[in-house]
Parts: C-alpha cells; structure tokens; sequence
C-alpha cells in the first residue's frame, strides 16, 4: 500500500499512462479538493444528524436532569454544530474557487471539530443518561453510537480521521458500560467494540476505492490536457511558418476565407494584399541562407508590427508575403497602405555585419468592390502583383493600367548594400478586371 491507501500497480500504471510525468504533489492537492466538495456536500447532513440526535437527547433527559446536564451540555452542541451547518450551507456556493490554502484549512479543521464534538457528544450522553435505568441507558448510548458511526461513514473522504471519529464515539461507550457493571451493558462494550473495528474496517476500504477514483480522475484529466496541448501544437506546426513565426500558406487561407464570411455578414470591407521582395535572391546566394533567413525574420516582423491591431500578415513561399487589412475599401486607401508598406522598407536590414536595403512589389484586391469570392479575390491581387513586378518601378494602378509613382521612386532607395541594383520597390492595386469603371467611380 502507498499514501493514500493506493496500491503500488496502480501508482505505476498511471505513471505509465502519463509518461512518467504524475506528480504525487499534485494528486494531493487533487485529492484535498475532492475531500473538500465532498465534504461541502456531506457535511450538512452530518451536523444536521447531531443536531437531531442532540434535540432527542435534551428532549429526553431535561426534565429529570440538571440545568447543566439537561440543558447547557445539549444547548452547547447544538449550537456548535448549528454553526458549522450554516458554515457548511456557505462554503456550497464557493467550493469551486477556494484557494488551496483555504481549502487545505477547512479540511483540516473538520478533521479536528469531527472527533471533538464526537467526543463531547457521547460524554453528554452519558452524564446526561448515567442516572437512568439500565436500559434506558444502553439504549441511550447505543443510539448515539450509531449517530457517530453514520456520521463517520459520511466522512470517510477525509481519511484516518473518519475512523478517529468513531474510536472517539467507542472508547468512552465502552469505558461508560463496564464502568455501570450491569449484565446488559458488560455485554453490549464488546459488542460494541467489535462493531467499530469492523466501521473502521469498512472506512478504510471506502477510502482506499476513493483515492483510486480521484487519481483516476487525476490522469485522465492530465491525459487530456496532455493530449489537447499535443493537438494545439500539431496545429501550432500546421499552421505556422517555422522560421519567421507568421500563419503559413495554409492557414493564410483559412484567415482569408474567415474574412470572407465576416465581411460578407457585417459589410466591412477589408484589403488582400500580396508582396514579394525584390533583390533577395543574391542575399542567398552571396551571403548564405543564415543571413537570408534572418532578414525573412525582420520583414515578417515589420509586416506583423504594420498590421497589428487592424489584420494579419503570413508568409506564403520563400520571399513571398500576404496581408488582410481590415476598413480598407477604397482604392485611395489601397494606394496609402501601399506607400506605407513601401516606407516600412526603406530602413535598412542588418543581418550579422550585413546591412540591406530592399524593395517589394506589392499587389491589392478589395473586397468586395474587386471580388467577392476567395478564388478570385486572390487571382485579382495576384495579377496585380505581377503587373507591379512587370512594370519595373514604384506604381499604383488597377489591373489593365499603370500609373507612374515618382515621388514614391524618389523616396525609395533602390540599392541593396554589397549585391547590385535590382528593381526599384513596387506596388499594384487591383480590381476586378470586368468592373474597371466601378472603381474609377
């Protein structure tokens, strides 16, 4: 047997079951916080039972007794246990969010207030009865006995302590019987006495099969958040570019086709927008894929930081990116947000002792005014994109047109530092090329 009364097997099958990663520490506080609802439930019902039993018994011996014994003792319990009813009836409503230490010190102090009042119980019993016949005496205690016994089976969640309960409510029976010397009551103390060892037999099992069920809990609960946690970074690999961290091709889609459905059901117009660097080929080649990758790393990070707060940006090939723009519908908006994205280039990227100036070629759809469906809303912003990259110069037109951008040529260097003169950085807007006069409109 092991803490808890768990045996060794099952211990190490959950440990299996788990990858060895089953930490007893946890299984603790697991197990506290079952005990604790467990006892929020019960524990009502058991001072509830006292309450009862201590009625019955004030009812009974009152009349013939002291003020002390017939009243002050029975008043003092039912009053304790009263209190900690109404406690009990409190703690229901917040059971689920205690702290642990607060839940470690309740379970704790009704592991202490259960036997003491057991205790003080079966001693107002006996004071209160010990001047009554033999039989009424016997009949007395065995009475309370079974109260406590019950109240022990009830909370046999919290372990030794239910059968403290109950050594608590036989001993002083047990020494009250052979103190009378009466034939009935030498009879009923062993009696008595064998009935406890087999409640507390019976507490122990109950609490073993307890501790097996929580910690069965316990691993399928940690199973399934290990399991969930697997899923999340499967989909995490799916999804996710490895090297700059942005939402891959793939899951740039599914955020495309998302758009789509919100857009279409809010009317919120928003931009697709396609970018590929020019130049970055002889970083590669002159310099090494680290330096390459690096620089990857810092656009995908100045497209992340652009869009923060209004879309998202995702790496769809090796120096290809894409973005989606929310309240962008309007092809001056469009024409904006390229000359933003042509700005974020002109500081250069360092990459080790390299430091590099590109320029891009960008490419814009809008939904809806270009394309309402995913399919063609890509085409579009892709056509755009090659009509950019063709023209050979900063540019913003609709698809079939171009008009030159001087000033943005004018601002952008055109230079990557160590490797040559490539295009100069570029940008396209498109529309839907059957609808051209709408959008001049």
């Amino acid at each position: 047997m092991t803490k808890y009364g768990v045996s060794p097997h099952a211990v190490a099958a959950c440990s299996a079951a788990t990858g060895g990663e089953t930490s007893e520490a946890d299984f603790d506080e697991a197990l506290l916080r079952e005990q604790y609802r467990s006892l929020a439930r019960l524990g009502p019902y058991v001072h509830g039972a006292v309450i009862l039993a201590a009625l019955a018994l004030f009812a009974g011996a009152a009349p013939t007794r002291s003020l002390l014994e017939g009243t002050f003792l029975p008043a003092a319990l039912i009053a304790v246990s009263a209190l900690r009813l109404k406690s009990w009836f409190k703690a229901r409503a917040g059971v689920e969010h205690e702290t642990l230490d607060a839940v470690r010190r309740k379970v704790r102090t009704a592991s202490i207030l259960g036997p003491t009042l057991t205790l003080a119980f079966v001693l107002v019993a006996a004071i209160s009865t010990w001047q009554d016949g033999v039989v009424e005496f016997a009949l007395a205690l065995a009475a309370v006995w079974v109260v406590a016994a019950v109240c022990a089976v009830c909370l046999n969640m919290v372990g030794s302590e239910a059968s403290v309960i109950v050594v608590a409510a036989t001993a002083p029976i047990v020494i009250a019987f052979l103190a009378r010397g009466a034939e009935l009551t030498l009879c009923l103390a062993p009696l008595i006495a064998i009935a406890a060892c087999f409640v507390i037999r019976i507490l122990g099992e109950n609490f073993r099969l307890f501790a097996e069920i929580v910690r069965s809990r316990f691993v399928i609960a940690q199973q399934q958040r290990a399991a969930e946690q697997a899923r999340q970074a499967a989909m995490a690999i799916a999804l996710t570019d490895d090297l700059t961290g942005l939402p891959n091709r793939r899951c740039f889609q599914s955020l495309l086709a998302d758009k789509i459905r919100t857009a279409a059901g809010t009317g919120k117009p928003f931009a697709l927008g396609l970018i590929d660097l020019d130049g970055f080929k002889p970083i590669n080649d002159l310099h090494g894929h680290p330096a390459g990758d690096e620089i990857l790393r810092q656009v995908a990070n100045r497209l992340a930081s652009a869009m923060d707060g209004r879309g998202s940006a995702a790496r769809i090939g090796g120096d290809e990116f894409a973005i989606l723009c929310d309240r962008v519908g309007a092809r001056a908006e469009a024409i904006a947000l390229g000359e933003e994205i042509q700005r974020m280039f002109a500081t250069p990227f360092a990459a080790e002792s390299l430091s590099v100036r590109l320029s891009c070629a960008c490419g814009f759809a809008l939904f809806p005014s270009s394309a309402s469906e995913q399919d063609e809303l890509v085409r579009q912003a892709d056509a755009a994109l090659y009509r950019a990259k063709a023209s050979g110069r900063a540019s913003t037109a609709e698809l079939g047109a171009r008009t030159a951008g001087a000033a943005a040529e004018k601002a952008l260097p055109r230079t990557i530092a160590q490797i040559g003169v490539p295009f100069g950085p570029i940008a396209d807007f498109a529309t839907a090329a059957a609808a051209p006069d709408r959008l001049r409109a």
